[in-house]
């Protein structure tokens, strides 16, 4: 699984891991500091870091110089975020630079371009769900961490492959028993510890769970955090 190091000292990236968490399947690694990002980046091997330029003590830009000097890291793109294009961000060759006022679509786009990924197309709600999935017969139990239209996150400790099909079945929360969504999918990435689970693809929903799941999605995009989300 690709790994991205973000690294600031005052929230820049706050929208950016959630964009991360929802729209990518990345594993997220975060610093807030220039040493403490100098050894995340030695001991997890990021396959890309964004640093911003303007972190207190040592700055990101001697971060990036550094990263770039090291002959086990020289090759992992480090994007500086920063409005300035002087000698010193010059000097400390960065393979991108994005400015500070990005928005979602300028950082997954940046992603993109250094992990040749392409971020799912619905975005996920944060859930934490029960759930009953089925594989060749046999009944499990997990807990969907996120969802979309197009599919969700079970934590689960069953080593699912990828490419395994399951069937699924969860109640909103809420609801009436009725309300059930009940579908077919197929397991699209496999997470390790600590955050152990499969990230799924729907491949058959019936009418009526596709109109339970919309409606479902609907209150979920309408509540500010997941708290306020009707719970069971």
């Amino acid at each position: 699984m690709n790994s991205v190091l973000l690294v600031d000292d005052g929230g820049l990236f706050r929208e950016a891991r959630e964009a991360i968490r929802r729209r990518t399947p990345c594993r997220l690694l975060t610093a807030s500091s220039g040493p403490e990002a100098l050894a995340v980046a030695r001991q997890e091997k990021p396959d890309v870091v964004f640093v911003d330029a303007e972190l207190s003590g040592m700055s990101g830009v001697d971060v990036c110089r550094v990263l770039k000097a090291d002959p086990r890291l020289a090759r992992t793109p480090v994007v500086l975020v920063t409005d300035e294009d002087g000698t010193d961000v010059r000097r400390a060759a960065p393979d991108g630079v994005l400015p500070r006022d990005f928005d979602d679509a300028a950082f997954l786009g940046t992603l993109r371009r250094y992990l040749r990924l392409f971020p799912r197309s619905n975005e996920r709600s944060p859930v934490q769900w029960p759930v009953r999935f089925w594989r060749d017969g046999a009944e499990y139990s997990g807990s969907i961490r996120d969802l979309s239209r197009g599919g969700f996150f079970v934590r689960t400790s069953e080593p699912l492959p990828v490419g395994a099909r399951i069937e699924v079945s969860f109640e909103i929360p809420g609801e009436s028993a009725e309300k059930n969504v009940v579908a077919e999918a197929i397991v699209v990435r496999v997470a390790p510890e600590p955050d152990r689970g499969v990230g799924c693809r729907f491949f058959r929903l019936t009418e009526g769970s596709r109109a339970h799941l919309e409606e479902c999605l609907k209150l979920l995009s309408l509540a500010e955090t997941p708290n306020e989300v009707p719970g069971p």
